[in-house]
């Protein structure tokens, strides 16, 4: 009888102790970038331009590569980061020196892909601005 009670306890134990550690564990959530874009008239060989600018406003990342969607679907461009380090709220040009974007009124869409620099995580997230046609 006692080696029947000596079982019990220690089952009770191990099914307590299995469930406290379950209970205990911490939960991970990962944060996905999150981007705002502004915009800043230029002037091309062609015409009136765009250059556009972004910064992460929760994390440090590196970034891949942004695709850039002019309104309408008109035009779509790709434009590539190749791995590059940006830190939280660092301003990122979204086109090479000495260049840009034809003017065009709307909404342009961005879409970012990257990684978190703080656990690697791969993340592809959007952002918009809207462009005045003043």
């Amino acid at each position: 009888m006692k080696t029947m009670k000596l079982f019990a306890v220690l089952g009770i134990l191990l099914f307590a102790t299995i469930i406290f550690e379950s209970g205990c564990k911490k939960k991970t959530t990962t944060i996905t970038p999150a981007f705002g874009v502004s915009a800043t008239p230029v002037t091309l060989d062609i015409g009136p331009g765009l250059d556009f600018f972004a910064t992460c406003t929760n994390d440090d990342v590196k970034m891949t590569k942004v695709t850039i969607y002019a309104p309408l679907n008109s035009s779509t461009y790709e434009f590539n980061l190749n791995g590059t380090y940006f830190l939280k709220n660092q301003i990122i040009a979204l086109q090479a020196d000495l260049t840009g974007y034809l003017k065009v009124s709307g909404i342009w869409t961005f879409s970012f892909v990257g990684n978190r620099t703080a656990d690697g995580a791969s993340f592809s997230t959007t952002a918009t601005v809207n462009v005045s046609a003043k």
